[in-house]
């Protein structure tokens, strides 16, 4: 039998797939940019709720909206969200939102980058 000691699994860089499927479309980067940014905060808002056991009515009711505008929040595809709405969520579970800008290319130094409540006053 063969030693398999020194080969790897293929691996399934979603980066290099995306890359290969539609590197030559115009402005491809900020389309896949834009996706994950919006899965992202539709994961934060769902992992938010989930974590103080809330259903999405009952978040809803706590900022004075909609049910459906909180599913529409944790819906990866929506673009739509608001820092307002966002700040709203956080505080009606005694948190705060935060972020960060980070570089756009792959820099091995990057250049400082900070980090601070929204929403707080310098």
């Amino acid at each position: 039998m063969a030693s398999h000691k020194n080969q790897r699994a293929p691996r399934n860089d979603a980066l290099a797939v995306m890359t290969k499927m539609f590197g030559g479309e115009p402005g491809w980067e900020k389309g896949v940019a834009d996706a994950t940014a919006a899965a992202e905060i539709a994961e934060e808002v769902y992992a938010l709720r989930e974590r103080h056991g809330l259903t999405q009515r009952e978040l809803a009711t706590r900022i004075g909206s909609s049910q459906s505008a909180v599913a529409r929040m944790e819906d990866g595809e929506y673009r739509g969200h608001s820092m307002s709405v966002l700040r709203r969520m956080a505080a009606a579970v005694g948190e705060q939102v935060s972020f960060k800008f980070v570089a756009a290319s792959r820099s091995k130094t990057p250049r400082g980058t900070s980090k601070r409540a929204v929403g707080s006053k310098r």
